[in-house]
């Protein structure tokens, strides 16, 4: 694919199609110069080191994840939100495998923090309005969900987890948050 006018979107395209087929650490410059046909020396204008190059890309993922949770709000409420939202978890796990078991790693734990887990607090508050929770219960809630997605991580990429199951679980959680953390009035 030879790139008249390479810039830091291209070059970023083209490592995540790479790390889609070799993981993260399978990223080297030289391979996208192959790619993208153009000598290494001329993406380090636009990317900096490979420790920078997978930065960039792993924050892109982030964000590309947190649009897709976004969408899977869309004039969803209570239940049906909350599972909407975990489905469109379960399927970038799935699909994007490479990137998903990543965001979780020490390096990119505060990217994550900034990308996913505030926006995750934030939806959960809006799915739990009735629960009025605290933000230290966000924190809770954020957690649980996390934990549940990274310890099923591999299922989820080996297509070894069905929806039915996954729906189940869901509901499980939600009634269990909305059991514990429901105010009773006085």
């Amino acid at each position: 694919m030879k790139t008249s006018r390479l810039n830091k979107d291209i070059v970023i395209e083209c490592a995540m199609e790479l790390v889609y087929e070799s993981g993260l650490n399978g990223l080297r410059l030289n391979k996208i110069a192959d790619r993208l046909d153009v000598k290494s020396p001329s993406l380090y204008t636009h990317t900096g080191s490979v420790t920078e190059l997978r930065q960039s890309v792993v924050k892109r993922a982030m964000e590309d994840f947190r649009e897709q949770l976004v969408d899977s709000l869309l004039g969803r409420a209570d239940l049906c939100a909350f599972i909407e939202l975990g489905k469109t978890w379960a399927a970038f796990a799935k699909s994007k495998n490479a990137f998903y078991t990543v965001f979780y790693e020490k390096e990119y734990i505060d990217s994550y923090e900034k990308n996913i887990a505030a926006f995750l607090r934030a939806a959960f508050d809006r799915i739990f309005t009735v629960c009025d929770l605290t933000d230290k219960e966000l924190i809770q809630v954020e957690r649980v969900m996390t934990n549940y997605f990274r310890g099923h991580a591999e299922s989820f990429a080996e297509n070894t987890f069905n929806e039915t199951d996954l729906v189940s679980d869901l509901e499980i959680i939600y009634n269990g948050i909305r059991q514990n953390f429901t105010k009773v009035s006085q």
